[in-house]
């Protein structure tokens, strides 16, 4: 997947798969295989709902969908095989479906345990990363994608009205700049419990969102804050899969060639710098504990001001005399 991903066309800057792969294990995703849990047939239980704001090139909507897989029945190879095939429409998004095919494709979409919702307000965007996923083995992980274009207000609101303004996300992830701007209706879209993931290249802009949720008591609380790791890539970018790469073969060398192999080890040089950023986890609380818990973070970081600001550099017992 690191493979196909770092070399497909793109029209935004993509998520680099080492990155996607830890903002994935973020959330804990364990979603059981349909018919492996039991529960009331009068009451089917609502899906498992992922929604992720600024899909750009489509890479870390690839890998949401690929843990998310699992949970979904399984698609009958006739769609499969229908879905690949299909032409894009012309004049609008998405594929260009017979009514019989778009018919078993609605019914199976029906029955869905795992969904991701995928946002951009770019449709050239949304359309290159609908490309990328339904292209890759053969739209594998495809049906469990909902692409949509627009705002996330416009999106979410209408979401929420028709679930009387009660949640239905169970996480959330934004990859935009000013991510506090467009957060509210997501936060109050994010069942308890639920976490909220911010992704930005400046830690920055982690301090301003942290700073909005306790200007306005937002019912979210920060569970921590990580900064991803770069990693770097010789001859050019081959997956970016992360980590640092070492040279080890074994050689003879050119001056003795009858001489003995001689085994080089050391850390290969890249000449290029790939994936890096900040990311925050939080947690959507139950509304009615959000003023004290917004208070205590407050006085958490007054308390820790304070203190830096009460200790000297020097202690005075060990300053040195002054001299006559």
């Amino acid at each position: 997947m690191a493979s196909y991903i770092i070399n497909s066309a793109r029209y935004a800057t993509p998520i680099y798969p080492h990155d996607a792969n830890i903002i994935v294990s973020l959330l804990d995703l364990n979603l059981p295989r349909p018919g492996e849990e039991e529960y009331d047939t009068d009451h089917t239980p609502p899906p498992f709902e992922i929604f992720e704001a600024g899909t750009g090139m489509g890479s870390l909507t690839l890998h949401l969908a690929r843990a998310l897989h699992a949970g979904n029945p399984a698609i009958p190879p006739s769609l499969r095989n229908a879905l690949c095939s299909a032409r894009y429409k012309r004049d609008e998004f998405g594929l260009d479906l017979s009514p019989e095919v778009s018919a078993e494709y609605d019914t199976y979409k029906n029955n869905r345990r795992a969904i991701l919702h995928t946002l951009d307000r770019n449709p050239k965007h949304s359309k290159a990363a609908h490309s990328l996923i339904r292209q890759f083995r053969r739209a594998l992980y495809f049906p469990t994608v909902d692409f949509h274009v627009g705002s996330i207000d416009e999106y979410l609101s209408s979401r929420l009205a028709q679930t009387n303004n009660e949640p239905f996300l169970s996480h959330a992830i934004l990859d935009l700049p000013s991510a506090h701007d467009h957060a509210e209706p997501v936060i109050q879209a994010l069942h308890s419990n639920g976490l909220l993931i911010i992704f930005t290249p400046s830690i920055s802009q982690i301090a301003d969102f942290q700073a909005w949720i306790l200007r306005s008591g937002q019912p979210i609380r920060p569970e921590r804050v990580i900064e991803l790791p770069v990693s770097t890539t010789a001859d050019g970018v081959r997956d970016t899969g992360g980590g640092k790469e070492w040279d080890v073969k074994t050689v003879i060398p050119k001056d003795q060639p009858d001489g003995a192999p001689v085994q080089v080890m050391r850390p290969r040089v890249g000449d290029r710098i790939a994936g890096g950023g900040f990311v925050a986890v939080m947690r959507r609380w139950p509304a009615g504990q959000v003023p004290s818990e917004a208070q205590s973070l407050g006085d958490e970081a007054v308390s820790e001001l304070d203190e830096l600001s009460g200790t000297d550099e020097v202690p005075e017992s060990e300053k040195p005399s002054e001299s006559s």
